[in-house]
């Protein structure tokens, strides 16, 4: 018997290592990838030019998702989406994830009773939460503003845990809002803009050079196999689904008393939140605010994506052990080795969030809560937000946060702030 070839030696080692590679990195992937890859107006709308060297490195979409895609896909059938035209539930899935967090409706305001439900996709909750903690002057002390008010300054105490109390005041904006300087965050819910677009190409920069030098080094149509992430994700912000928008703020309904809208966060986030306003203009984001449009073609084509995602990575570990040349298939291998340790560098460090409008609306309320202050521990912010800054929908949303160094402290301002609302 005849000993091996070295090219068969070396293709035994590279499956070999590629297998375990596939492993690996599925193990990391997380849903998120395809949430991003489902909702391109949300998840890259506060693209901007200081973070393209972040996303290049760290945001392509290849490698070994093939387990997570199969997970996603087993959601969508359990949800019913499978059965065909505009049956089966959007809520739960990577088309329209769910934030497990409940809240409850203080107040009775006409046909909105008092109530407590599933927060589903608030986008409220998930801009508060990515606010940074700010540093209290003094961190053995801790003032609330009634205190300061009768001059009853409490004693010393060790710092717990610092907490965060985020009251959020929805209404609709007015003319005077709308010409002002309060900062605009807007949120596409049709089709991608070209930004969006940009922003997937810059994702897939590491896949898209790699391509270009096979293709010179090597004049080798296995270039076009770096380029296959972002043909996908392209084609799949191409058809990306239309999600519903604002309600109108000319709405008689947007015209009721206030109520008061208390968000059980886990304590683990360190924050309490509080949202006020007219139950119609503050129901949305707890009910259909984003939700997809029923489009057939639309979602077919997305599932197809993540299909071929799924498909991706075993094949072309396939096709490099059998026809690939040695030298390319070690560049190959080596791009996926690097997806994969970036897969697990963003599964821990939130990278990726700071490209969606969850990010923007934090950093618009940074930017003033840095430098705003009512008292040692208070901060007050304002922006608006909608589609277009003089729309019909455009909403003032008004923030104050106050800093604790206990969850009990914490407990105790929001408790506070419910019996000033009544």
């Amino acid at each position: 018997m005849s000993d091996p070839s070295p090219g068969a030696i070396n293709a035994n080692i590279f499956g070999a290592f590629g297998a375990v590679l596939g492993y690996i990195g599925a193990e990391a992937a997380t849903p998120v990838t395809f949430e991003r890859l489902l909702w391109p107006q949300r998840n890259f709308s506060n693209f901007k030019w200081g973070s393209i060297v972040t996303m290049a490195l760290f945001m392509p979409m290849g490698g070994p998702t093939h387990k997570v895609a199969l997970s996603v896909l087993d959601k969508m059938f359990l949800h019913g989406l499978f059965k065909g035209p505009g049956l089966g539930h959007m809520l739960g899935t990577s088309f329209f994830p769910e934030q497990h967090w409940m809240y409850t409706m203080h107040g009775d305001s006409g046909e909105h009773k008092a109530h407590t439900e599933p927060l589903r996709n608030c986008i409220w909750a998930r801009a508060l939460s990515q606010i940074p903690m700010l540093e209290i002057e003094n961190p053995k002390t801790s003032t609330s503003p009634g205190q300061i008010e009768k001059g009853n300054i409490p004693n010393t105490q060790v710092l717990r845990a610092r907490v965060a109390v985020n009251h959020l005041r929805i209404s609709g904006a007015l003319q005077g809002d709308r010409h002002s300087d309060l900062p605009f965050v807007w949120e596409d819910t049709k089709s991608p803009c070209p930004k969006v677009f940009l922003a997937i190409i810059t994702t897939e920069m590491t896949g898209i050079i790699l391509a270009l030098c096979v293709s010179v080094i090597y004049h080798s149509p296995w270039a076009l196999l770096w380029l296959l992430p972002l043909f996908l994700r392209l084609v799949s912000a191409f058809f990306a689904i239309h999600r519903e928008q604002l309600l109108s703020t000319h709405s008689s309904a947007s015209d009721d008393p206030p109520c008061d809208f208390v968000i059980h966060c886990p304590q683990s986030e360190g924050n309490f939140m509080l949202i006020s306003g007219p139950p119609a203009l503050v129901l949305q984001f707890f009910r259909h605010y984003g939700h997809p449009e029923r489009q057939r073609m639309r979602e077919v084509v997305q599932i197809l994506c993540i299909i071929l995602f799924a498909c991706e990575f075993p094949i072309a570990l396939l096709s490099s052990m059998i026809w690939m040349p040695v030298e390319i298939q070690y560049i190959w291998l080596t791009h996926q080795l690097y997806v994969v340790i970036v897969i697990h560098i963003s599964r821990y460090l939130y990278i990726g969030q700071s490209a969606t409008t969850e990010a923007k609306i934090a950093q618009a309320f940074t930017k003033q809560v840095k430098g705003k202050q009512t008292y040692p521990t208070v901060r007050e912010a304002s922006i608006l937000f909608g589609h277009e800054r003089h729309g019909s929908q455009t909403l003032k949303v008004d923030l104050m946060v106050t800093y604790h160094q206990r969850n009990k402290e914490g407990r105790e301002r929001l408790e506070e702030l419910l019996r000033l609302g009544k």
